[in-house]
């Protein structure tokens, strides 16, 4: 009997220890799907052909669920494991994967989007007021800012490009930037996993959710009373951007391929060979030229060229400008042409962009500022050029330049009221620069026409609105047309302070930093006098 009570005894800690295994595989279980689900909303959630916007929104209360659930380092890592992985599926989906500055460059932004994670776990866990939603929005918006400061890549990686379509809430870059719209999705998020912290519970929870949606209301009804009362002008001009043909592109690139040279990266052998290179170019050239009549033939009055699918050599650049001009002068016209300049000393091209005026002389030669990692050419001057119109001040930049904030800046401020930009994308990139063409027009109060051969062209007024629109790949002759608001550029917020709000999450994020640092200190010598008074208890 004594045995059997001391066997039944002894049950009792296998059974709480079976219970207690039983728990912590459900534990695990509810983590992993915490974070399947946030990595897959995260890789929906990235700016890319494929994004949702809805899933910007969510993705970040699952892994920040997630990251609070397990032990730090564990769920930190694993945080960082799916923005990498979603960073690394980008890359694959643009061919970025295969440009190994391109490569490097993301993965310092994949450890910058952690951190918002980090800071939440480390910081804002301690705390639990109202208050530590704001800690995920802050960092995030400071990594987003800094990042685009010290890369020199352009403002990739920023949460709020994914709300292109939302207008009422993209109108919020109007005076914050699109960092604006990163905060308020990334603070919803924030907020949302704090009221599942706490279970829902409507009492414990209310003031805050309350205040989050006031906030809400007041940012969209903003932006809705902008779109409503303050629209774009009904007086507009008549814009086209126009692509060469397909059997045009194809006749000379199957000629430069039996000279030996490549259409961007045109190689030393052209002294040797010009005019079979002549040849090789001319149909391209020429197309472009024939549709630039026919659409001012047909009402437009500015006629934007695309990025680099025109080449010429530099011999030949007057006689082309000069056929330009006289259908500038015929039709009383704006020409904005782009082509790649083939020249005779190395790197042996230039990426520019000329305007001919209806007077047939030639305003600007611009030449890009900002070259992608794959362009041999060298950069430009970075001065954005401007010329009064009847439509307007009309300036130009050159695709990837538009990624630049700061340059486009200098647009603004030189009262730009239509920005032209000739642009090249290409496959799995084709609808990423046009979408944030809205936030540029919205954040500056200027039109924006852009004009992309392998990739979507868009003509947007300065509130976001898409006026026109056309995709290189559906078509076998692309031609946007869209009539465009006239009026002069519209003063912003954003505009006038710059990066106010940004600087200000910088400054927001140090706080963070030096709360850290100070709760770590104080642990250190809490956990150092319980030391010394644990040894003085022994020592007695």
């Amino acid at each position: 009997m004594f045995g059997l009570r001391e066997r039944k005894r002894g049950t009792a800690p296998r059974a709480e220890g079976a219970e207690e295994g039983v728990e912590a595989s459900r534990g695990r279980a509810s983590g992993r799907r915490l974070w399947l689900a946030g990595a897959v909303l995260l890789v929906l959630a990235v700016h890319s052909n494929w994004h949702v916007a809805l899933a910007a929104w969510l993705f970040p209360v699952f892994l920040l669920r997630y990251a609070r659930l397990r032990p730090a380092r564990r769920g930190l890592l694993r945080v960082g494991y799916a923005v990498g992985l979603a960073t690394l599926l980008w890359l694959v989906s643009t061919g970025l994967v295969f440009v190994p500055t391109a490569v490097g460059v993301f993965a310092v932004l994949a450890v910058a989007q952690t951190l918002p994670f980090v800071a939440d776990r480390l910081i804002a866990a301690r705390t639990g007021s109202a208050l530590s939603t704001l800690v995920f929005p802050v960092v995030l918006v400071c990594g987003e800012y800094l990042f685009t400061r010290l890369a020199d890549f352009g403002d990739y990686g920023a949460l709020g490009f994914t709300q292109h379509g939302f207008l009422p809430l993209v109108q919020l870059a109007s005076v914050t930037g699109v960092y604006g719209v990163s905060f308020v999705v990334a603070w919803t998020a924030s907020v949302a996993h704090w009221v599942w912290q706490r279970g829902f519970r409507w009492p414990e929870v209310r003031r805050t959710a309350l205040v989050w949606a006031g906030v809400l209301a007041v940012v969209l009804g903003a932006g809705g009373v902008r779109l409503v009362f303050f629209a774009p002008t009904t007086d507009t001009v008549r814009v086209a951007g126009i692509s060469a043909g397909r059997a045009a592109e194809r006749a000379t690139r199957q000629a430069l391929d039996w000279n030996g040279q490549e259409w961007w990266r045109p190689r030393s052998e052209l002294r040797a060979h010009p005019e079979r290179v002549r040849k090789a170019l001319a149909p391209v050239a020429d197309d472009l030229v024939a549709a630039t009549d026919r659409e001012a033939r047909a009402g437009a009055r500015i006629v934007v060229w695309p990025e680099t699918q025109a080449a010429v050599l530099d011999g030949d650049r007057q006689r082309l400008l000069g056929r330009v001009a006289k259908i500038a002068r015929a039709r009383h016209t704006y020409v904005s042409t782009a082509f790649a300049l083939y020249t005779q000393d190395a790197p042996y091209v230039r990426n520019v962009a000329a305007l001919v005026t209806p007077e047939g002389k030639v305003a600007w030669t611009y030449d890009k500022t900002h070259p992608t990692p794959m362009e041999r050419n060298a950069p430009g001057k970075g001065d954005v050029p401007v010329v009064d119109s009847p439509y307007g001040r009309l300036s130009a930049v050159i695709c990837y330049d538009a990624d630049f904030p700061e340059l486009m800046r200098q647009a603004a401020d030189k009262g730009t009221a239509l920005m032209m930009v000739p642009a090249n994308d290409w496959i799995g990139f084709e609808a990423l620069h046009a979408q944030r063409a809205v936030f540029r027009s919205v954040e500056y109060g200027y039109a924006t026409v852009r004009q992309s051969v392998n990739g979507i062209a868009t003509a947007v007024d300065h509130q976001g609105r898409t006026r026109g629109a056309a995709d290189y790949f559906t078509a076998d002759r692309q031609t946007l047309v869209a009539e465009v608001p006239v009026q002069p550029r519209t003063q912003t917020v954003y505009g006038a302070v710059g990066d106010a709000f940004a600087w200000s999450c910088v400054g927001g994020t140090a706080g963070v930093v030096a709360l850290g640092v100070l709760w770590r200190r104080r642990g250190s010598v809490s956990r150092e006098t319980g030391r010394m008074v644990a040894a003085g208890t022994s020592t007695r």
